[in-house]
């Protein structure tokens, strides 16, 4: 196999990657290595300008990759314990774990005083002590997504003129939102840790679908209309995404509070 090089635009970031050509192959195929590297592997008949549309159809993934491995390689995997940090609206709070002496409550977690509370029944298991505070923090966010993104969407859809019926909340593991036939709207509950302007493009991106259920010229249009920088914005989300997930502690990576 010879290689080659290339690069694409997305938004602001340029995306380099490496191209392979061989004899065995029958489609594109794109792989983003530990390192953030990018390889690309085709057809010896694939034309430059066909490798780089698929690279530009791929490239919020390929961000998203590479932001999850620069995580990894700096040790980001929550322990879920005093003194980590957590993205609410954008800006990122510490984490305070507070035992209390009363078996069987639910794990409650409340920003107070700039600092994310979090307060679970006492155990020296660090295990169950990671677990409660985990799921005490994916309800306080939960909570906060219902509070702030159905007036974000009243506000966009008397903006744009698209009318919903209801607004949900749900657990995505690939997707910021979604657009249902019936004027259902949903949207990632992680979404809630990004600023402001990042969730004002998903609220906007999954209400003009309404409208135009695909990614046509007349959608990227609608959404213009009311978000002038959404191209920026999908390439900030496609950048800063990863972070906002709260990766399962497992029991090599757990430490005392």
């Amino acid at each position: 196999m010879r290689q080659e090089r290339g690069k694409v635009l997305f938004g602001t970031t340029t995306i380099g990657y490496s191209i392979s050509r061989s004899g065995n192959r029958t489609t594109v195929a794109v792989t983003v290595h530990p390192d953030g590297a990018v390889s690309v592997v085709t057809p010896i008949e694939t034309g430059r300008a066909k490798i780089a549309e698929a690279i530009a159809r791929k490239a919020e993934w390929i961000l998203r990759q590479q932001e999850y491995f620069r995580h990894q390689h700096n040790g980001y995997v929550k322990q879920f314990v005093s003194g980590e940090s957590f993205f609410y609206l954008g800006r990122q709070y510490k984490l305070k774990v507070k035992q209390i002496e009363t078996p069987g409550q639910a794990s409650q977690a409340q920003l107070v005083r700039g600092q994310l509370l979090v307060t679970i029944p006492r155990t020296s298991d660090l295990m169950v002590r990671a677990a409660a505070v985990r799921t005490g923090l994916i309800r306080w966010y939960r909570n906060k997504a219902r509070e702030h993104l159905p007036r974000m969407a009243a506000l966009f859809s008397h903006r744009l003129g698209l009318p919903y019926t209801t607004v949900q909340i749900r657990e995505m593991k690939q997707r910021w939102g979604s657009a249902g036939a019936k004027g259902r709207v949903s949207f990632n509950w992680r979404i809630i840790m990004a600023p402001k302007r990042l969730i004002e493009y998903v609220v906007a991106h999954e209400l003009c679908h309404l409208k135009h259920p695909n990614h046509s010229r007349d959608f990227w249009r609608l959404l213009e209309r009311t978000i002038p920088d959404h191209e920026r914005r999908r390439v900030g989300l496609a950048v800063v995404g990863p972070k906002f997930d709260l990766v399962r502690v497992s029991p090599g990576n757990t430490k005392a509070a």
